[in-house]
């Protein structure tokens, strides 16, 4: 199956990232498509259109972006493209079923971390109603939102992100590295861990220190180093 993954790429989006490598692992075929402003939504619903996928994933994280993100569906279907579209991240999780209630564009939501999401969907298109941690339409217009099983808890077992080209500053080749997701702390102002808490799982978890051995090296003769933190 192929699937669309569309986000942010100002800098690497090792979301959309680590979902590619998870996705590789079933045999399913994914293109990552940057989607950084408005003005490039033209390019991005051709590029998915040429890649044809059964899925597009569209990468919600922020408020400010997220009327670019409902248009860039809206002109996906505008164009033809009758697949699947779900959306992901803080904004949709937490606005799910007005998502779905106010856009027809999209048929559904992930409600957490999307390696499990993506893949269960993409494993289980035809009958996905069953499916943890997704808010999806009925048939009848209706909402339905499905309790999640909760985020990974083990994130060695996550594969590594998938890369094919390497962002550079000051012409050297360099690798974002996640070595923990989720936060200890419990800051009233902040969406992360209300994020967590729909999403459902423990919070925070870090990765062990094996995870350093994982890394390849990079082009120019460059390599990384995680150490686990105190």
């Amino acid at each position: 199956m192929k699937v669309s993954l569309i986000g942010a790429e100002l800098e690497e989006n090792l979301g959309l990232r680590y979902m590619t490598s998870a996705l590789e692992e079933r045999g399913h075929e994914v293109d990552i498509v940057p989607f950084n402003a408005k003005d490039e939504i033209p390019e991005a619903t051709q590029r998915v259109l040429r890649f044809t996928p059964e899925i597009v994933g569209l990468s919600m994280v922020f408020t400010g972006r997220a009327r670019e993100f409902c248009t860039l569906a809206q002109a996906l279907r505008d164009n033809g493209y009758a697949g699947h579209i779900i959306a992901g991240g803080h904004f949709a999780s937490f606005n799910c079923e007005r998502l779905l209630q106010d856009f027809p564009a999209f048929d559904s939501v992930g409600l957490g971390e999307g390696e499990d999401i993506i893949r269960s969907l993409s494993d289980h298109l035809d009958d996905y109603s069953g499916l943890p941690g997704l808010c999806f339409r009925r048939s009848d217009g209706s909402v339905q939102v499905n309790p999640s099983a909760g985020n990974p808890e083990n994130l060695d077992s996550l594969p590594f992100p998938k890369r094919t080209k390497y962002h550079r500053y000051f012409e050297k080749p360099i690798a974002s590295l996640l070595t923990s997701r989720g936060c200890w702390r419990d800051c009233a102002f902040c969406s992360i861990n209300a994020w967590y808490k729909k999403g459902g799982g423990s919070n925070p978890r870090v990765a062990s220190g094996a995870l350093g051995s994982m890394l390849p090296s990079a082009p120019g003769g460059l390599s990384y180093k995680v150490s686990q933190p105190p």
